[in-house]
């Protein structure tokens, strides 16, 4: 009995004197177990602090410079998807504008810009990478 009136004391210590006798801290708590209750109960919160081990376990094993490589990496796929999406947007906006499909013939005559040939080139040598790594496999 004594050990609960302690534990009770000591709580009281902790809220009068921290940020917890700060009413918005207290409704921001309030509102953080209400939305982390569902994870609790279904046994997904545990899912989340296990990927946050992992995370955390692959950072303490990164040097700054492996670090550093991996950050590129994700800018690099970033930008990527970026750019991709702004061509595939244009693209799309250019081919609504169309009334009409184009034909055979205008469609040959596009491979006389050399945007369009340099990106069918990179298009290409993409597939043969990929066909030589599907063949060594």
């Amino acid at each position: 009995m004594s050990e609960e009136i302690q534990l009770n004391t000591n709580v009281e210590k902790l809220i009068s004197d921290t940020v917890l006798n700060d009413p918005a801290t207290i409704d921001g708590i309030k509102n953080l177990i209400d939305k982390a209750t569902p994870l609790v109960q279904a046994g997904r919160f545990n899912n989340i602090i296990d990927l946050l081990s992992i995370i955390s376990d692959n950072i303490e094993f990164l040097d700054e410079a492996a670090l550093e490589k991996t950050t590129k990496v994700g800018e690099e796929i970033l930008a990527l998807g970026w750019t991709a999406g702004n061509a595939v947007r244009m693209a799309h906006a250019q081919t609504e504008a169309l009334e009409k499909p184009p034909g055979l013939f205008q469609l040959i005559s596009a491979l006389n810009d050399p945007d369009v040939r340099r990106s069918l080139h990179f298009f290409i040598g993409t597939m043969r990478i990929i066909g030589r790594q599907m063949k060594n496999d």
